[in-house]
């Protein structure tokens, strides 16, 4: 049987939705080590019950702010391109 479907490793606690740091992590589609690693540089985590649980909201909106684009945009090109049409 499939673990999607499977709800055990949610926690609700006032009203926030926590999930198991391996589910979260799968979820994720990143290692639990990288989230372990995360937890030390800042992610929000809670220990329940000997187990490691990841806020749904709080933890999503962590991995987004370490996001980067691996190929960012040069903005030199664009100016000089644009200078050139400009002045054509």
């Amino acid at each position: 049987m499939s673990d999607l479907g499977n709800d055990d490793d949610l926690l609700v606690l006032h009203g926030k939705r926590y999930w198991k740091q391996g589910r979260w992590s799968r979820d994720k589609k990143i290692n639990v080590r990288t989230t372990a690693r995360h937890r030390q540089l800042g992610l929000p985590w809670l220990d329940w019950g000997g187990e490691v649980y990841i806020p749904e909201h709080d933890g999503d909106a962590y991995i987004a702010s370490r996001i980067r684009r691996r190929n960012p945009p040069r903005s030199r090109r664009r100016q000089s391109t644009a200078q050139t049409e400009a002045t054509a």
